[in-house]
């Protein structure tokens, strides 16, 4: 049976309830203006802050389903907020979600593939009931009939029934993002799923910088910095190539240092503390692994 969520307010703080139980935070209110654009959002984010229970991925508890590679995407974790519950509905991918920020924005993204595994989970439809996966694409059920809501060239249905506006917080808005706290909060299998579409997020990086980098030997900690910059999308393949080619890690983390230096500084530490774990990886063009 769907879950019942109803929304509390109290200044820029939401929080929501679920079939009556206590209430849970869900974000605060922010404002944001894109400098190149000048275009104004306005959305809800929640790390970091207080307010949500310390979900918080660890390479360790991955590490006997996913081997290594659950320790070669913690550093990327580190710097997305690190939480399994982390919500940013504030810019123009208008909804992202979890410890990766997986943006549903992009067709056919992490965002879009990983929403289509939970609604396959038999918990959906206590969330999500008039929404499935059919013909491989997302699906609205209503009186009307089926409407799909992503396709391989867009995602703008998707966008705007998780998030119809930039400029206002709608209570569909706040309710979608309930939902995925909830679900995610809730149900171990889901922070699981997260974590297996994380690493299928690096492991299709990994093969894209293999194919234009020529990575075969190189250090997994260096591989790292890679996938984190095309994940976060701060510096394309020929600044990457240079950077490479200079032989050291601080010249890959120079790359967009001087708009981004907190998410390089989080990123250095989380290294550093990684340590040997990722040095002594070295990846493998032939195998398209780390060995």
């Amino acid at each position: 049976m769907a879950i019942e969520f109803v929304i509390e307010r109290n200044g820029r703080t939401y929080k929501a309830k679920a079939d009556g139980a206590a209430a849970f935070f869900i974000g605060l209110s922010t404002h944001f203006r894109d400098r190149s654009s000048g275009e104004d959002f306005q959305g809800l984010f929640n790390v970091p802050t207080n307010g949500l229970p310390k979900l918080l991925y660890s390479a360790a508890d991955q590490r006997p389903a996913f081997g290594f590679w659950a320790d070669f995407i913690e550093p990327t974790s580190k710097c997305e907020g690190g939480n399994y519950l982390t919500l940013n509905t504030y810019d123009r991918a208008k909804f992202t979600f979890g410890f990766g920020q997986f943006a549903a924005h992009v067709p056919d993204g992490d965002f879009v593939v990983y929403f289509r595994d939970m609604l396959g989970r038999p918990e959906a439809r206590d969330y999500f009931p008039d929404l499935m996966v059919k013909g491989g694409r997302i699906v609205r059920l209503s009186t009307t009939g089926e409407v799909q809501l992503e396709n391989a060239s867009s995602t703008k249905p998707l966008m705007n029934y998780l998030n119809p506006t930039t400029t206002h917080i709608e209570d569909d808005e706040v309710i979608a993002a309930a939902k995925f706290i909830h679900w995610t909060a809730n149900h171990q299998a889901a922070q699981a799923l997260q974590a297996f579409h994380m690493i299928g997020t690096f492991k299709d990086k990994m093969a894209a910088a293999d194919r234009n980098l020529g990575l075969d030997g190189r250090a997994a900690d260096r591989c790292a910095i890679v996938c984190d910059i095309l994940h976060q999308g701060r510096a394309k393949y020929p600044a990457i190539r240079q950077a490479l080619g200079t032989g050291t890690r601080d010249a890959l983390l120079a790359l967009g240092s001087i708009a981004y230096p907190d998410r390089i500084k989080t990123l250095k530490a989380a290294l550093d503390k990684a340590g040997a774990v990722l040095t002594g990886k070295h990846w493998s063009a032939s195998k398209q692994d780390f060995v």
